[in-house]
């Protein structure tokens, strides 16, 4: 059995619960916790409020030390302005669960709460063997961030960056002590050394993927322990109908896609796209108006 983490910001809280509600349907897990800004907990949908088996975490103190605004204050002093800190600190939120209480398995499956699971999904086979869902990309700087932090040269072929990843609760904390221990970067925690290895914004402002980090760091000291493979996966889904998609097409997408991706900026045809632009301007002022209400 493992647990479910789906960090999840205010403009995803609309479609949020279409998500929670396939994720209980196909991929059985024990909890799922719902990783946010915990002033906006009020404005999450009932039927995530209402279930014991969703536990909403506040991000900023997930891990003590690590939050948003002490993120925000290294990147201005930094110079960092193209990526903004929200990308990063996902991420970290990813990492800084294998190290918080709440992590009481060996594995925890991270989702993107965009993303919609429409078939059951086995993330062990019958062996008891965990899987990387394994993807065709490659952002060079990705690489670089991870020589720099870990010291591998040894890189796979294929990308560990995909809509989820199943992390070992032990090998990411092996993993992020390592970073810890690197005397030769800048930054007094790991989540500061690896905003210190990243490469200059005129390089990419994307600098840094845990997804392919953690992967590569499996496929260097642990690699007997994950098998790969790919899952049909549709990342367009946005282009249909929005996030205004019906139960009936996403029955319709499930019978050759393992998952489907519902982006908020994507644009479908007429009429959708006038709805989905609208929709989208309207969560973001929303936002914007009870960040502002809440500070």
């Amino acid at each position: 059995m493992y647990n479910v983490i789906i960090p999840v910001i205010y403009r995803d809280y609309s479609f949020i619960k279409k998500t929670i509600r396939y994720v209980f349907k196909y991929l059985n897990p024990n909890k799922v916790y719902i990783i946010t800004d915990i002033r906006f907990k009020q404005f999450l949908p009932r039927v995530i409020l209402d279930n014991s088996s969703c536990i909403v975490i506040d991000e900023n103190c997930l891990l003590e030390g690590m939050s948003q605004d002490i993120l925000k204050k290294l990147f201005l002093k930094l110079g960092r302005k193209k990526m903004g800190t929200g990308w990063y600190f996902q991420q970290f939120i990813k990492m800084a669960f294998a190290l918080s209480d709440y992590c009481d398995t060996d594995y925890y499956l991270s989702w993107d709460s965009d993303t919609i699971p429409l078939q059951k999904i086995d993330f062990f086979d019958k062996n008891g063997k965990p899987y990387f869902t394994m993807k065709l990309e490659h952002h060079h700087p990705y690489f670089v961030s991870i020589e720099r932090l870990l010291e591998i040269r040894r890189i796979n072929d294929r990308s560990y960056i995909a809509e989820n990843m199943l992390f070992n609760k032990t090998i990411m904390i092996e993993m992020v002590n390592q970073i810890q221990s690197n005397s030769s970067l800048e930054g007094n925690t790991w989540y500061e050394k690896i905003v210190y290895a990243l490469e200059p914004e005129s390089v990419s402002p994307m600098g840094f993927s845990e997804f392919e980090t953690y992967g590569n760091f499996c496929f260097n000291y642990h690699s007997d322990l994950y098998k790969e493979r790919t899952l049909p996966s549709f990342r367009a889904g946005g282009l249909i109908q929005g996030r205004f998609i019906s139960d009936k097409i996403l029955k319709q997408l499930s019978f050759d896609q393992a998952t489907a991706s519902f982006e908020i900026y994507d644009r479908p045809p007429f009429p959708w796209g006038v709805l989905s632009y609208l929709y989208a301007r309207w969560q973001r002022r929303k936002e914007l108006f009870i960040r502002h209400w809440l500070i």
